[in-house]
């Protein structure tokens, strides 16, 4: 019997503990270790080739006053499932088709209003996949109703850059 009585308040305090630990401690998070540090490392730059960073600093060089280029923006800072997607596994797979995708360049104004979004599209949009990906953000932005313009390695950035501020303001 009294054996019974220590597992009962056993018990109780495991369900006492995890019923009042802090609400914003996810369960499933733990602190990294050293292993898992060194693994990480800081990339060279934000930019992935010379094209990209050259079309930044020509839209960042025409912008008007007040508005402002944003690189590597995720789809899900962009885009979002609408709410009235209730049912959770369905969610889920829409959120997942764009999560850990990105637009090259998302041009907005003072308040972060989108613009318009931008690709910068080479040879590695040429193989079967990236056309398909391609395809999807096409309709996705065109289905949202926000601009994507789609400019090809090689084109005139300066005039290109010049182009778009234009038609946007």
């Amino acid at each position: 019997m009294e054996v019974l009585g220590i597992i009962f308040v056993c018990i109780l305090l495991v369900l006492g503990f995890l019923l009042h630990r802090p609400k914003w401690l996810d369960p499933r998070s733990t602190q990294a270790d050293v292993a898992t540090l060194q693994s990480y490392q800081l990339r060279q730059s934000l930019f992935v080739n010379r094209s990209e960073l050259a079309l930044f600093a020509a839209l960042n060089r025409y912008k008007p006053d007040g508005l402002h280029v944003m690189a590597k923006v995720r789809l899900e800072d962009i885009l979002r499932v609408r709410p009235s997607e209730q049912e959770g596994r369905l969610r889920w797979q829409y959120r997942a088709r764009i999560k850990s995708r990105h637009v090259d360049f998302v041009l907005c104004d003072a308040s972060g209003r989108f613009l318009c979004a931008i690709e910068l599209d080479g040879r590695s949009h040429a193989n079967t996949e990236a056309k398909m990906l391609d395809n999807f953000k096409n309709a996705i932005f065109g289905h949202a109703g926000l601009k994507l313009l789609r400019i090809k390695i090689g084109d005139d950035f300066e005039h290109v850059s010049r182009d778009i501020w234009r038609q946007l303001y």
